[in-house]
């Protein structure tokens, strides 16, 4: 209360304040330890199975649904108190007596003009995302559905957690004001809990991710106002405000749930030739329109917002050729499927920082190169070295989006430092012509912002670990980790077996034909 009252009385004076930093820094960092006591002495945060009912769910069959819509009552009462529709968008009356409707033309630098790529962006997250997750043979329609289910419910929330955000730092209440801009945050608020998602993937019911889906955002928001507002760094593409901050609040919340590699059945972990077609479906999705994710907010910059798609272009394709060669450097002649769906992506996420800078055309494809062949490296040696340290990422986010993102962030870095001039691409997408920023301080800014990123979003991230331990939700039952069959029933008069044998095999073309195990049908 007191920092609060302070820091409406600085902001009433006219002065800004990096109170908000230490602020949180103290409360989260008091917290995590004994967070941590509590993960050591309390075991897992999984039910044990029950043998002979495999195909149900453990815990209260209501608690998704209250959960749920409680959750979306929430949400559709502080929607009506915390947003409006910006001036754009509301009828305006005018001419003689305000009795004609006033038009608002169409011009350069309108919002709508990036509506477009406003649409990219949600296909990423919906379609890329959710083919991308269907990798699993026992969670198809698990990755592809509660992902689904993810950005319903995130879109909305951001608009509220924009509104909290603001408001705390600027010290009076101030409303999101829903446009095109805002659902464009909305998307890259959202790709984070996908990201989060993916490291969790098999590990958490949709009654715990509905908890998530109400925390994360938050603590992104919080974050990109502390790296974008007070450390003044700038990331267009989200290298670590979206992609790094995503898979470390992932790798946070495995530590605080107590994921463990040896808790997993290795049967659940497989794939097979359908969905791993799903899952390069939805990498191609996501590669062609990552471009439009990172500069669909430079609507008003018509040159930044050129520059920023032609740098993500070309590092996207140095990371996808650089990504199969050294897949089958390291595979001796052949190609792993999990990093070719994966590793071409890293030059998107690598690019993120620097796409916006006024670098030569040979940086980005650099930077996206050297980004391509680190994640495939990643995929084929780092995951199994963090599973042998009790490290479990399902999705391989940390591969993908985690090592990249930092990555791309220090070769931003590099290129400020490297920087002839004093200009950088600073947070209102304006260049800097003259201020006391140096290329030094620049770059100590964005270093902070990395440690200021994985602080928060780890911490935060185990804090939410052990939040959905809680009795209410269901949780999942240790020996079904990865397999979507308590959740789901077939329609047409079947229903859904949670488990059989690799010499089972139905001929009602459930499985497509092809006798795999995933899941398995029977007639009823």
């Amino acid at each position: 209360k007191q920092w609060y009252q302070r820091r409406v009385a600085i902001t009433a004076g006219g002065r800004s304040s990096t109170l908000a930093v230490p602020f949180v820094a103290v409360i989260v960092f008091a917290l995590l330890p004994f967070g941590l006591i509590f993960v050591m002495v309390s075991g897992d945060g999984y039910d044990q199975i029950n043998p002979n009912n495999r195909n149900k769910m453990s815990g209260n069959r209501l608690a998704l649904p209250i959960a749920g819509y409680v959750a979306f009552l929430v949400v559709l009462i502080l929607f009506a108190v915390c947003t409006k529709f910006d001036s754009d968008t509301v009828l305006t009356m005018g001419g003689v007596n305000n009795t004609e409707r006033q038009i608002v033309s169409s011009s350069a630098g309108h919002m709508m003009g990036s509506y477009g790529m406003m649409m990219d962006a949600t296909a990423m997250c919906v379609m890329g995302f959710g083919f991308l997750y269907a990798f699993c043979r026992k969670y198809t329609w698990g990755g592809i559905s509660l992902n689904f289910f993810i950005c319903g419910l995130c879109f909305l929330w951001c608009q509220v957690c924009t509104c909290i955000i603001t408001s705390i730092f600027e010290g009076e209440f101030v409303k999101t004001e829903v446009n095109i801009a805002s659902l464009i945050s909305a998307d890259l608020v959202t790709a984070a809990v996908l990201i989060t998602f993916g490291v969790v993937y098999g590990f958490v019911s949709p009654c715990q991710l509905i908890v998530i889906c109400l925390i994360e955002p938050i603590a992104m928001k919080l974050n990109e106002h502390i790296v974008v507002k007070n450390l003044h760094t700038s990331d267009a593409g989200g290298s670590i405000l979206t992609h790094a901050f995503g898979a470390f609040f992932g790798l946070g919340l495995t530590l605080g749930l107590g994921t463990k590699p040896a808790h997993i059945p290795a049967e659940n972990r497989l794939t097979n030739y359908m969905s791993d077609t799903f899952a390069m479906v939805g990498s191609i999705v996501l590669w062609m329109f990552w471009p439009s994710f990172n500069g669909a907010l430079l609507y008003n910059d018509i040159t930044v917002q050129q520059r920023v798609v032609v740098n993500t272009y070309l590092a996207i394709c140095a990371s996808c050729v650089v990504a199969f060669v050294t897949s089958s450097l390291v595979h001796k002649g052949k190609f792993n499927m999990l990093e070719i769906q994966n590793a071409t992506l890293a030059g998107g996420v690598s690019i993120g920082m620097s796409c916006s800078f006024n670098v030569d055309p040979w940086v980005p494809v650099l930077i996206g190169g050297l980004a391509g062949a680190l994640s495939s490296v990643g995929y084929a040696k780092i995951a199994g070295f963090l599973e042998n340290l009790g490290v479990m990422d399902s999705a391989g986010a940390t591969q993908l989006h985690g090592i990249p993102g930092i990555f791309g962030a220090l070769a931003a870095g590099i290129v400020v430092v490297a920087s002839t001039n004093n200009q950088y691409f600073s947070a209102n997408t304006q260049w800097a012509t003259a201020d006391d920023n140096t290329n030094g301080k620049q770059f100590g800014m964005i270093i902070a912002s990395i440690f200021c990123t994985v602080a928060i979003s780890f911490t935060c991230g185990a804090l939410n670990g052990l939040l959905i331990r809680i009795p209410f939700c269901d949780r999942v039952n240790k020996q079904l980790l990865i397999d979507e069959g308590p959740y789901f029933e077939l329609s047409k008069g079947l229903v859904y077996r949670a488990h059989h044998t690799d010499t089972e095999k139905t001929d009602n073309g459930c499985n497509g034909g092809n006798g795999d195990n995933h899941g398995g049908c029977e007639d009823v």
